[in-house]
């Protein structure tokens, strides 16, 4: 089920339109424009609530970053949200410079660089390791002096953000218990109900305990029933 898909099903459960009533065919249209902003805020917030119970995770990518000729500061993939290892590292993917083919992150990040080298941002050589900038970009240094390209492994974002993006679950069936549950959070937005009440809403949590059940990749975990009972 797409994003589109899920507000249109909300909406629909949630009685703002009839069934009768044409589908909503883009997020930028016009009518029913701040109900559709509050319906994907709400499957933003089950996505989250998910996320942070560990039943979703971020998914496994990799991407490519490549170096130009004296420029420091390179964007990492517009979907990562942290690298797939503890250990991390960018690996050169050509033939390149030999003794670059691994950068690691610089010890004590961009601040001990600081200290240690003033003139970091703009010494050139042979690329060794890699930080992270204050605007959450990636700089190498030294200063890399010819185009490489380097690989590396990522978590990249689940939540759902455009029309056609699908929800991260595996089937239709958890699909309209995720919609459920979102449908749920929608109507206390709505009606401008204390949104810190879903969490005990008999509803919502009913929704919940079945996306749980009808998980494919693994048994629902226990604890949850407990957590849930309590």
């Amino acid at each position: 089920m797409t994003f589109l898909e899920s507000i249109n099903r909300m909406l629909r459960l949630a009685t703002v339109m009839q069934w009768d009533d044409d589908d909503i065919t883009s997020f930028s249209q016009t009518q029913h424009g701040a109900t559709i902003s509050l319906a994907r805020q709400a499957i933003q917030h089950v996505t989250n609530d998910l996320i942070a119970d560990r039943f979703l995770f971020p998914e496994k990518a990799d991407s490519t970053i490549t170096t130009a000729d004296g420029t420091q500061k390179y964007t990492l993939a517009s979907d990562f949200v942290r690298f797939e290892d503890k250990n991390n590292f960018f690996f050169q993917t050509d033939s390149g410079i030999p003794n670059s083919q691994f950068l690691s992150e610089y010890p004590g990040y961009e601040a001990a660089l600081k200290k240690q080298v003033p003139k970091y941002a703009s010494t050139t050589g042979t690329p060794q390791w890699y930080y992270f900038t204050d605007d959450q970009e990636i700089g190498i240094y030294p200063v890399p002096g010819s185009v490489l390209v380097y690989r590396y492994d990522y978590q990249k974002d689940v939540m759902p953000e455009n029309e056609s993006d699908s929800l991260p679950v595996q089937s239709e069936q958890m699909a309209y218990a995720y919609v459920d549950m979102a449908t749920r959070i929608f109507s206390f937005l709505f009606t401008q109900q204390p949104i810190e009440g879903f969490e005990k809403d008999v509803i919502y949590l009913r929704a919940k305990a079945a996306l749980m059940a009808l998980n494919v990749k693994e048994p629902p975990s226990n604890r949850y029933g407990y957590s849930y009972n309590g």
